[in-house]
C-alpha cells in the first residue's frame, strides 16, 4: 500500500507543469521595484528567447520547424511552455551560462523607446497605443505620452539583480547600433496612476543595425510583483 502511494504521488508530481521560477526581487525604491520586475519579464518571456543558450534556442527553434501546420495547436503552446520553464530552472543563478544584454542610459536618437509622436494627436483614433492612453489616463494623455518619449537616465545596470542573464550598461552612442551581446534595452520613465498599483512605460529592444523594435507596457502590481498587462508594439526592424 505504501509503494504504491509513493508511486502514485510520484506520477502525479511528474504530471505537474514546471513553472518559472521567481527572481527574489530586493529593491526598496518603489520605481526601481517595478523596472526590475518588467526588465526580468521582457527578458525571459519577451525577446525572442534570447537569453537563452544557443543550444537552447535550437531545441525551441527546431520544435517549431518541424511542425506540419503552419499554426501552433494548442499541444505546441504547451510543450513550448513547459520547455521554456524547464530551460529557464536550468539557467536560473547558473551565472557561467548568463547571456549579457546592455542598458542604453545615454543615446536618444531614433526610435530606441516607443517612436511616440510629439503630439499624440496624429495617432489614428484606431489605434491601439492611443485606446491604451485612453484607457489609463483619459484626462492627461499628452503628458503620459510625453513622459514615455523620455529615456530613463537615472538607472544603472548595477541597479538590477537578475538572475538568468548579466545586464551591463552600454557603450555611448557610436557603438548603440551594433548591439553587443543579446541586444540592447532602453527604458522610458514610468507613469503611475493615482494608487500607484498600475503604471505605464515603453521600453526600445534593439538586437543590431536592422533588428529590433519598441512597445508601450501597461503594467500592474499583483500579489507584490509588477506584471506586464497589456503590451503593444509601437516599431519593429
Amino acid at each position: 500500500m505504501r509503494w504504491t502511494l509513493y508511486v502514485l504521488l510520484g506520477l502525479s508530481s511528474a504530471c505537474q507543469p514546471t513553472e518559472f521560477r521567481a527572481c527574489p526581487n530586493l529593491q526598496t525604491d518603489p520605481t526601481k521595484q517595478l523596472y526590475q520586475d518588467v526588465v526580468t519579464e521582457l527578458i525571459e518571456h519577451g525577446l525572442d528567447h534570447a537569453y537563452l543558450p544557443e543550444q537552447q534556442q535550437q531545441v525551441l527553434w527546431q520544435h517549431l520547424a518541424t511542425v506540419d501546420h503552419p499554426v501552433p495547436t494548442a499541444t505546441d503552446t504547451a510543450w513550448h511552455q513547459e520547455q521554456e520553464a524547464r530551460f529557464q530552472n536550468q539557467l536560473f543563478q547558473d551565472t557561467a551560462h548568463f547571456q549579457t544584454f546592455y542598458l542604453n542610459t545615454t543615446y536618444e536618437k531614433g526610435p530606441v523607446l516607443a517612436d511616440l509622436p510629439a503630439q499624440l494627436s496624429t495617432l489614428p483614433p484606431s489605434s491601439r497605443v492611443a485606446g491604451l492612453l485612453r484607457s489609463f489616463a483619459a484626462l492627461s494623455q499628452q503628458a503620459v505620452a510625453d513622459s514615455l518619449r523620455h529615456l530613463q537616465r537615472r538607472l544603472q545596470a548595477a541597479d538590477f539583480q537578475l538572475c538568468t542573464a548579466t545586464l551591463r550598461a552600454a557603450e555611448p552612442a557610436p557603438a548603440f547600433g551594433h548591439s553587443p551581446g543579446r541586444g540592447t534595452l532602453s527604458l522610458s520613465k514610468v507613469v503611475f496612476n493615482a494608487r500607484r498599483d498600475q503604471a505605464l512605460l515603453a521600453y526600445g529592444w534593439t538586437c543590431g543595425p536592422r533588428c529590433g523594435f519598441g512597445e508601450v507596457l501597461w503594467v500592474e502590481k499583483t500579489k507584490g510583483r509588477w506584471r506586464i498587462r497589456q503590451a503593444e508594439m509601437t516599431w519593429i526592424s
